[in-house]
This record gives C-alpha cells, sequence and structure tokens, in this order.
C-alpha cells in the first residue's frame, strides 16, 4: 500500500477518472481518495512507479 499527492482534483469527477486509470492497470486494486488532502492511496499488484505514471 502507497499514498501519492495528487494536486487539482477539484471535483468527483477528477476522482473518478483517477480510480479508472488505477483500475485499468490492476482491476483489483484498492483505490481511497481524499479530495481536500490531495492524496490517493493504493493497494495494488502493481508497481507504484505504474500508478503515478498513469495519474499524470
Amino acid at each position: 500500500m502507497f499514498s501519492l499527492n495528487v494536486s487539482g482534483m477539484g471535483c468527483g469527477s477528477c476522482v473518478s477518472k483517477i480510480t479508472k486509470a488505477i483500475q485499468a492497470l490492476d482491476q483489483d486494486a484498492r483505490v481511497e481518495v481524499d479530495r481536500a488532502a490531495g492524496k490517493v492511496t493504493v493497494e495494488s499488484t502493481e508497481s507504484a512507479e505504474s500508478i503515478r505514471e498513469c495519474c499524470r
């Protein structure tokens, strides 16, 4: 499990896009988004680098 800092998440659509992008890499990934804190916590078999790249 790891956390990423993601700036600019202003709405639910942003949360949905980030969640879908991560789950496209790993359909079993658990994704928790804290929009106010700008943090995305991910539990996945994919590497943190792969997840980070898909969220750019």
